[in-house]
């Protein structure tokens, strides 16, 4: 059986992984809320799946230990712990860093979390500027919810946090872990007065959408958006083999797209040295 993890491989063998064909997938997520019924870890798991099915796919593909942790809003939730901004920035930059400096130059950055992408742009942009490398970012709660919206057209107003997909996907990847008994949808809680809170962090005002930064729990009490009541494991499972497929013809696509880049940066890099 061909290794892929990172974990399981001694220095030797990682040493002798073909860099320059091989794409290294760095699953990071988050330990947060999902409302009453969702599991904290939800964020990692669901990364680390997809990583995971991705390289037993795809020969040319290596998975790094994940990261657990990341940056949320909702800390006044039980269970979730969050890492400054700055924290996760900087781990971020020195894991990248480590695996490029052993030789990796094509990464997908699976990230679960949104709120980690004000961490990793700028860690993407200073290893774009240093190495010429284009780091990807492939987000798998996104993915989920486009392809639950071509799948399951009549639950696209169920969509949210703590809601669909994200309850049915939970339900196939850690059965009998989501009790729908303690599910509970109240939804954004808006003030009196014009504005409708959409999000912790934007409300609608005249039917345009504007920054708020609210506390997350004063704004989502219960936790969780959307509706939960369609969420069934059997749907999970065909959401989750539909993400694997998107990631076993990303991962080729990206890997010819990043060798591209590459070359262009070293032979850049040769005509800058030789003065022309």
């Amino acid at each position: 059986m061909r290794k892929w993890n990172l974990a399981l491989m001694s220095y030797k063998e990682v040493a002798a992984i073909p860099k320059e064909r091989s794409v290294l997938l760095m699953p990071i997520g988050c330990v947060e809320q999902h409302g009453p019924a969702g599991y904290t870890g939800a964020d990692t798991v669901l990364a680390e799946y997809l990583c995971r099915r991705v390289a037993e796919a795809v020969d040319e593909v290596y998975v790094t230990p994940p990261l657990w942790f990341g940056y949320t809003p909702y800390t006044a939730f039980s269970g979730t712990v969050s890492l400054r901004l700055e924290t996760l920035q900087a781990v971020v930059q020195d894991v990248v860093d480590g695996y490029i400096t052993h030789g990796f130059r094509h990464i997908v950055i699976v990230n679960n979390h949104g709120p980690n992408e004000a961490a990793i742009e700028p860690v993407a942009a200073g290893v774009r500027q240093r190495h010429g490398i284009v780091l990807s970012l492939l987000y798998p709660w996104r993915l989920a919810s486009h392809l639950a919206e071509t799948m399951f057209p009549d639950t696209r107003s169920a969509f949210g946090h703590g809601g669909e997909p994200t309850i049915s996907v939970m339900m196939a990847l850690s059965p009998g872990t989501v009790d729908l008994r303690h599910a509970e949808t109240r939804g954004y809680v808006s003030p009196e007065g014009p504005l409708q809170i959409v999000s912790y962090r934007a409300a609608r005002f005249a039917d345009f959408e504007v920054g708020l930064f609210n506390e997350a729990s004063a704004v989502l009490p219960s936790g969780a958006s959307g509706d939960w009541t369609a969420s069934s494991g059997e749907r999970g499972e065909k959401i989750l083999d539909r993400m694997v497929e998107y990631g076993r013809r990303f991962v080729p696509a990206f890997l010819r797209f990043s060798q591209d880049v590459q070359r262009r940066w070293t032979e850049h890099q040769r005509g800058a040295s030789s003065g022309r």
